[in-house]
């Protein structure tokens, strides 16, 4: 196999760039994946309310 990147990471990155930056910016290793999901949910969940307020 070589060591292309996927079209699947290509197209999930930016969706999981929140998390990622904060758990970098937090130095955070224990956890990451927790942390990286709570942080995208909640991120993407806000910019979502405000597209349908924003829509309505």
């Amino acid at each position: 196999m070589g060591k292309g990147v996927s079209i699947g990471h290509l197209l999930a990155w930016p969706f999981l760039l929140p998390g990622n930056v904060a758990c970098d910016v937090l130095g955070l290793d224990d956890h990451r994946n927790l942390v990286r999901m709570l942080v995208n949910s909640l991120i993407w969940t806000v910019f979502g309310v405000i597209a349908v307020a924003l829509v309505v």
